[in-house]
């Protein structure tokens, strides 16, 4: 068991992991590139999971090139997606029975294709998705079209795509591909100036200035040049709202996929190495320091994070017998997203 703490009184074991800016937490990079949809199929039982890669194509019987567009947009950039089928014409009952299912379903993206009417059924994917985080300790998120959410676990893509001069997909459609190169991009990885395959234009195209209000509005936007090259202009979640504890490092989806990925392996790897297997006293702490400094290091090597020394972590025996508190002070990398040039003519 896993999630956030506020103090030292948590009844299951586990660990309970903060971050705050400049003060995540880890153990192994982990694997990603599993996407979840929620889409009306044609074909197929109600409330089933299917699975499907680019190499094991396990859609239900007769699915048709409708049922699977959303899929191969995904699969331009995840390695997984799992496909959850909802009813016909679904409401709001039938998304918090997908949740419920889902709930015990290892993926790191999940992808709402709708707009518009489902503001409720939207609503509830970010109110579930905040409390997987919180109190569950699944470090996973969501993309969701034309939905304020103001959370570094969501993201808000407001815009469609163009296959052709006759073709559309709107922007609830275009959250299947946002959500495949969200969950298959490595801690290492930004979206930004990313190529959307496949599309030659996209709606609405925006000016610069309304580029700059979208994300300043915390909107994941593409646009195109003059040759039909669609791109990401920047790989943003929809965290408008900042504090002192959640500066504004938290709005770029690299970072947050690093601080997840921290998230996930100190809790699998305390889990299956540490949770009644160690001693709490000095020499115990010590092993679990060692493994965590091995741990930051490999990240660093990676790119993933900089500046780490090993007196950034600090491990001391906690409030009750059982518990250990672990400091760590990690300064995640991010990419080189802005180029600021003066040039002197003379």
């Amino acid at each position: 068991m896993a999630g956030t703490w506020t103090s030292q009184n948590k009844i299951l074991p586990g660990a309970y992991i903060n971050v705050a800016t400049n003060e995540p937490l880890s153990i192994t990079p982990g694997d990603r590139g599993t996407v979840v949809i929620l889409q009306e199929l044609s074909v197929g039982t109600d409330g089933s999971i299917y699975t499907i890669t680019a190499t094991e194509q396990a859609y239900p019987n007769n699915a048709t090139a409708a049922d699977k567009k959303l899929v191969n947009l995904a699969l331009q950039n995840a390695k997984t997606v799992k496909l959850y089928k909802l009813p016909a014409t679904h409401d709001i009952d039938d998304i918090t029975a997908a949740l419920v299912t889902l709930g015990t379903e290892k993926f790191d993206t999940m992808v709402y294709p709708y707009d518009n009417e489902k503001t409720a059924e939207k609503t509830a994917i970010v109110t579930w998705i905040k409390a997987m985080r919180d109190d569950e300790g699944v470090w996973c998120t969501a993309v969701l079209a034309n939905h304020v959410a103001d959370s570094e676990a969501i993201i808000n893509v407001p815009q469609g795509l163009k296959p052709s001069a006759t073709e559309s997909l709107t922007a609830a459609e275009a959250t299947a591909w946002v959500g495949g190169a969200t969950a298959g991009a490595g801690i290492t990885t930004s979206n930004t100036g990313k190529t959307v395959a496949g599309v030659i234009d996209v709606s609405p195209r925006m000016t610069r200035s309304e580029m700059e209000a979208a994300v300043t509005a915390g909107k994941f936007i593409f646009k195109v040049d003059s040759a039909q090259n669609v791109t990401v202009v920047y790989d943003i979640n929809s965290l408008t709202t900042t504090t002192a504890t959640k500066g504004d490092m938290f709005k770029k989806n690299r970072v947050i996929r690093t601080i997840d990925g921290i998230r996930n392996d100190i809790t699998s790897i305390f889990e299956a190495s540490y949770v009644g297997k160690v001693n709490n006293n000095a020499d115990g702490r010590l092993l679990l320091k060692s493994a965590l400094v091995d741990y930051f290091t490999t990240l660093q090597n990676l790119g993933a994070i900089q500046n780490f020394e090993t007196g950034d972590i600090t491990i001391e025996a906690g409030t009750a017998i059982d518990a250990v508190l672990v400091t760590a002070n990690i300064q995640p990398v991010d990419s080189v997203e802005k180029i600021y040039i003066s040039v002197n003519l003379s």
